[in-house]
């Protein structure tokens, strides 16, 4: 908690990224991309290409693999994802060693939570119930279809929604996508090195990568 908590010291708002932020999901989501893999006889990928690569909007991401991802094939594949990866999460997955105790320490200082997902939101909030961590945020969004496209619009009106002072919210999260969010919505960021790109990627970028938990 000590890097992250110089980090929070002057913010009243912190919004999470959940997918490989605070639940530790990469070697599943990997597992699910390889089983896509194989069904169209295309390479596999190991963790670690993995997270070289993996990116927004994940069409591009997709398409490096080698994926059809015309607008009707890419559409499928998406439902294919979220079907395989959401079949078994609850028992294959769970959040990351340190992150609910992180979580409460947030909380009973008095600041605002939010998770701000680029996963579609009904499945990102029955994500949250059977985690049981519902109750640590005071928000929580995802986006409205399965393409993991981008979380700017939805950025946006979770900060309407908080009432948020920019200069005191900060994201923390784990892509190149996480910074692209927070630039626009003129925010902080933090991102870990834990999460689904790998911290050389990260530190390119950005100088507050860190290790959370």
């Amino acid at each position: 908690m000590n890097a992250l908590h110089a980090h929070l010291e002057n913010k009243t708002h912190v919004i999470w990224d959940w997918n490989g932020t605070l639940l530790s999901d990469i070697e599943h989501a990997v597992k699910t991309v390889n089983r896509l893999l194989k069904e169209e006889n295309l390479p596999l990928i190991t963790v670690g290409s993995y997270k070289k690569v993996f990116g927004f909007p994940v069409s591009k991401y997709y398409e490096t693999l080698g994926f059809d991802t015309t607008p009707s094939a890419f559409l499928a594949l998406c439902e294919r994802f979220n079907q395989y990866f959401y079949e078994d999460l609850i028992t294959a997955c769970d959040l990351w060693p340190g992150a609910r105790e992180t979580l409460r320490m947030v909380k009973r200082s008095g600041k605002t939570q939010s998770l701000l997902s680029a996963s579609e939101h009904g499945m990102l909030l029955e994500s949250v119930r059977r985690f049981q961590v519902e109750d640590l945020f005071d928000h929580v969004f995802g986006i409205h279809d399965k393409t993991a496209a981008s979380k700017v619009e939805r950025g946006r009106e979770l900060m309407a929604r908080a009432g948020s002072n920019p200069n005191q919210t900060v994201l923390v999260g784990d892509t190149d996508h996480d910074l692209e969010v927070a630039d626009h919505l003129g925010i902080d960021v933090i991102l870990v090195e834990h999460g689904h790109q790998c911290p050389t990627r990260l530190r390119a970028i950005h100088s507050a990568v860190i290790k959370v938990f």
